[in-house]
């Protein structure tokens, strides 16, 4: 479980590790709606932009998640590797993600 603060509330998260279909590494997050006791989704912290990845890299999703680098980072799931890929006028850094971390 981890905290991530959003649209000036803080969130208890899940990080879910998953695969877009050409099986490229995608990483989802869940948060427990407290008034409905279920889980609910929360973001893809990833995107894919349909290059192949060594399986423990990815795109992170900054444009939809502007607070995903400083969440990786404190909470150890990955290093940014200095690569950016570009999607329209989004420029996405490429993280490795540390496996045992993250569950891979």
């Amino acid at each position: 479980m981890y905290k991530v603060r959003s649209f000036g509330k803080d969130y208890d998260v899940t990080v879910n590790v998953n695969e877009y279909v050409d099986g490229g590494l995608a990483l989802t997050m869940d948060y427990m709606d407290e008034d409905y006791h279920c889980l609910l989704p929360f973001a893809t912290l990833t995107v894919n932009l349909g290059k192949k990845l060594p399986e423990n890299q990815a795109y992170v999703d900054v444009n939809n998640c502007p607070w995903a680098e400083e969440f990786i980072e404190e909470n150890g799931l990955g290093k940014d590797t200095g690569i950016v890929g570009a999607s329209g006028f989004c420029f996405y850094p490429l993280y490795e993600f540390n496996k045992e971390v993250i569950g891979q």
